[in-house]
């Protein structure tokens, strides 16, 4: 059940004043009853002790004249409802006064509300030297105290009751007066949530009435929506500013977006002319280590391709010889006489008899090897060419870097031969991904290196390629006898176009070309070199290389 605050007011002060007049009227009521029991117990023990101490002679005395004549005085109080004295053993020796008093049993009373017939009955002894002889007893009139209190109480309740009316009314009335400041509030805080979506504020003020603090809460109200409708003309201003930067940062946004597609745009061709000038520069060294080449691997075929040619020569005579003697046993299986077939015989013995038939039959065996070792040959050159030509190609495959060199040895072979020996040691290295083409390249660069610096010492030198394994890469060494390097060229060696060959022997990029080659396989090219000595580059491959992705 919903109650309102006007209810819930007074409710709670009309409970409040409630409960607190019930305990003022109960607190005022035994008050009242301590006082008016006090006060006549008081009193009834005072009017008894004098009696006794006035009576006390006569009672002792058994002087019964003067006992009665005081109590006779003592009835003249209005207040006295009976007097009785009696001795020790009950005996009456006088009792005058109210008759029903009298007649029924006596019983002392301790306070007024146990005495139901408005007369409080006391009672005191009659003693001497602690000798109990008698007693007196009193009964006092209280029934106008016990109508005083009555009265009393009635006013106090009437009074209670006008109070709790009172206390009632005033709460209504503040209750009223709280709703009607509170509903002020409530529809100015209803119209402030309408006002903050609308953003308008010009009907959310309250009216201010009076000094107290609903007075001040409304103006505290009223401040807060002036200051609401400040910060929003704030914020409105702050949004304006905030959608021209937005407008202006947008604007600066597409031009440096389309600076920044111009200049990646530019720096695409740059690196498309980079590589287009990476491939020529690659195709330039090529053709530089194939011209280089040329002779010798055009006398390296020339070698094997006459040999065979003087071989096919010698076999045409022989089959000259063959196809000769076919002919006269031919003529021998058709002739029809027997003088026709003596004669044929005799010029087909006498053919034999003018060849070496023995000589020409185990020649034509080692002419034909000869032939076939000649043309294959020419074969491992061609496929040495073939991979040579592959250079510029991206291609990535698992191959043996010793037959690399077994190929490579065999294009620069006519090349090394007059000026050095080559002594291999080809260790039993796994397969790795290269590029077949390029790492070849880095090879014949770096045996043409080696051939020309034993050359330029003018000596016959040798050189020393070794494949192994070490610490995860596959390594090649390549040691020549020659001139060396010197120190101060060592750190210049793979640099571009660094060269210290006569002009017309070399581009200046066939180290550096070398090195990169590495790097792109993820490996390293290094050399060491004593002046005078020789030096040894090594070319070192990794066992697996996850930068280099493989290719079918």
């Amino acid at each position: 059940m919903r109650l309102s605050l006007r209810t819930k007011t007074i409710t709670g002060i009309a409970s409040i004043a409630a409960l607190l007049l019930l305990v003022l009227i109960v607190t005022v009521f035994q008050l009242l009853n301590d006082l008016v029991d006090s006060s006549v117990k008081k009193s009834a023990d005072t009017t008894v002790a004098l009696f006794v101490s006035t009576t006390k002679n006569a009672f002792l005395s058994y002087d019964l004249a003067s006992l009665d004549a005081d109590v006779s005085e003592i009835l003249t109080n209005p207040n006295i409802a009976y007097v009785k004295v009696l001795d020790k053993t009950g005996s009456i020796f006088v009792q005058k006064g109210n008759k029903d008093a009298l007649d029924r049993p006596f019983k002392a009373d301790k306070t007024v509300s146990e005495s139901d017939d408005g007369v409080f009955d006391a009672r005191a002894p009659i003693m001497v030297n602690n000798t109990l002889y008698g007693y007196v007893e009193i009964g006092l009139n209280i029934a106008s105290v016990t109508e005083s209190v009555s009265r009393v109480k009635q006013w106090t309740i009437t009074l209670a009751l006008l109070e709790f009316v009172l206390v009632g009314l005033c709460s209504y009335l503040l209750g009223s007066y709280l709703m009607s400041q509170l509903q002020q509030l409530r529809e100015g805080a209803k119209h402030l949530g309408e006002a903050i979506e609308n953003n308008n504020y010009r009907d959310v003020f309250v009216p201010v009435r009076g000094k107290d603090e609903l007075s001040e809460l409304a103006e505290a109200f009223n401040h807060l929506v002036e200051r609401l409708k400040e910060e929003y003309g704030q914020r409105q201003r702050v949004q304006d500013e905030l959608q021209e930067l937005n407008v202006l940062l947008e604007e600066k946004v597409q031009d440096r977006t389309a600076l920044l597609n111009k200049k990646n745009f530019q720096l695409e061709e740059t690196n498309k002319d980079l590589k287009e000038t990476q491939v020529q520069l690659l195709q330039a060294e090529k053709m530089a280590s194939v011209g280089q080449l040329a002779a010798g691997v055009a006398h390296e075929i020339n070698n094997p391709v006459g040999f065979v040619g003087s071989n096919i020569s010698t076999l045409s005579d022989y089959v000259a010889t063959y196809q000769m003697i076919f002919s006269q046993i031919d003529v021998v299986l058709k002739s029809q006489t027997d003088k026709g077939k003596e004669t044929a015989l005799e010029d087909l013995r006498n053919m034999l008899s003018n060849q070496d038939m023995a000589f020409i039959n185990e020649d034509i065996s080692d002419l034909l090897n000869d032939s076939k070792e000649g043309l294959n040959r020419v074969a491992k050159i061609v496929k040495g060419l073939k991979l040579f030509s592959r250079v510029d190609s991206d291609e990535m495959q698992n191959h043996n870097i010793n037959d690399c060199v077994r190929t490579t040895l065999a294009m620069v072979n006519n090349q090394l031969k007059y000026i050095c020996t080559v002594e291999t040691h080809l260790g039993n290295v796994p397969d790795v991904t290269i590029n077949v083409g390029k790492i070849s390249q880095v090879i014949t660069n770096l045996l043409i290196n080696a051939g020309q610096a034993i050359e330029s010492t003018g000596k016959n030198g040798k050189i020393i390629i070794t494949t192994c394994t070490v610490n995860g890469f596959v390594e090649l060494r390549i040691e020549d006898t020659g001139c060396g390097i010197p120190a101060s060229h060592l750190d210049k060696l793979f640099n571009p176009f660094f060269t210290t060959k006569p002009e017309g022997q070399g581009t200046g990029l066939g180290l550096s070309i070398s090195f990169g080659i590495a790097q792109e396989h993820g490996g390293n090219l290094t050399a060491t070199s004593r002046e005078g000595e020789g030096s040894c580059f090594t070319l070192a491959i990794p066992l697996k290389n996850d930068d280099v992705e493989q290719q079918p």
